[in-house]
């Protein structure tokens, strides 16, 4: 029998995924890592811990399944364990008819699946669920109407899974995410930042505000996260973790030094889609919709119910991966990893 928590970790070859197995990899309280990907991993190294006097150390192991998400060989890893990080998602909306379609059963049916039989999950959500509307309040917390704009088909997604594990989860929180970079980024995100050093794009008569969170205080927010629905801390509820700052167009050119370029709404979507379409950049109209209205949150509730803050602001962390290029980056191939 395995002493201490099992843990799992869904999506752990992607970017967050794999920085926080590596960060639980130090948790005192594990016995066992699980993690689920659609890429191999090495193996990681778990120290045995002290045990007590008298009896000999506590036995800790790390175990890898390649698997896709929604399947019964990744129901019956995950099942059982104490507690669930679930990252995996498909971010990109696949090429040819049925793309929608085929990323919603990763993000929705692959997040139900895997949270019923899971002791406790924590769902990295993402911001988007709230959509970028004129009317948003700056910032916005989490007692504001979750409004995805329906151009976006991840955020839809999103919310959809967010429910799911309402349904279905025996006890859950999920972690409202902004865009995340560092060093570890997908490489065609980091491709597309670049972009804003020649044009910094806005919409008529739409204010934008944006935030950029440093990967490592995701992954420090997402293990807060869990120590505290393990505790019974906020479960059953949504927690937004970013920057305290946020940047709007203005802003945005200030620190990439790009043109700012304002154009009417459906001019802006459109060409986006033109250069997904060239595959200048891997968003569309389903990401440029997202400057449609201010899409800023507070981390007020993060404060008092994970003692977290950022460290850095995303002035900042925007300024640094610029600065970084996106040519060193890893390119995470798989749709869902």
């Amino acid at each position: 029998m395995t002493e201490g928590l099992v843990v799992a970790v869904s999506g752990a070859t992607g970017h967050i995924g794999g920085l926080l197995s590596r960060r639980l990899a130090a948790w005192p309280e594990l016995g066992e890592l699980r993690t689920l990907g659609r890429r191999p991993m090495p193996e990681l190294s778990l120290p045995d811990r002290a045990g007590t006097p008298g009896r000999r150390p506590r036995s800790r192991r790390h175990v890898h399944l390649r698997a896709d998400v929604g399947s019964d060989e990744a129901r019956r890893f995950v099942s059982g364990c104490d507690l669930l990080y679930h990252l995996a998602a498909q971010v990109w909306v696949g090429s040819g008819r049925g793309g929608l379609e085929r990323m919603r059963r990763v993000n929705v049916e692959g997040t139900a699946s895997l949270a019923a039989v899971a002791g406790a999950t924590v769902l990295a959500s993402s911001v988007v669920v709230y959509g970028a509307w004129p009317d948003n309040p700056l910032p916005i917390t989490e007692d504001w109407p979750a409004r995805p704009n329906p151009e976006c088909g991840y955020a839809v997604q999103k919310l959809q899974a967010e429910r799911a594990c309402a349904e279905v989860a025996p006890s859950w929180t999920a972690v409202s995410l902004p865009a995340v970079l560092g060093s570890h980024a997908d490489a065609r995100v980091l491709r597309a930042l670049a972009g804003y050093r020649a044009v910094v794009p806005a919409m008529w008569g739409r204010s934008q505000a944006l935030q950029w969170l440093h990967e490592e205080d995701a992954v420090e927010a997402l293990v807060a996260a869990g120590a505290a629905v393990l505790a019974g801390g906020r479960a059953g509820s949504v927690v937004n973790v970013a920057t305290t700052d946020w940047l709007g167009a203005a802003d945005m050119a200030s620190v990439t030094g790009g043109r700012l370029v304002v154009a009417p709404r459906r001019a802006v979507l459109a060409a986006s889609e033109l250069g997904r379409w060239a595959r200048l950049s891997p968003f569309g109209a389903d990401r440029a919709v997202l400057i449609s209205g201010p899409l800023a949150v507070s981390v007020e509730r993060a404060g008092v119910d994970l003692a977290w803050c950022p460290r850095r602001t995303s002035r900042e962390v925007l300024a640094e991966a610029l600065a970084g290029g996106w040519r060193q980056a890893p390119r995470n191939r798989s749709q869902a990893s």
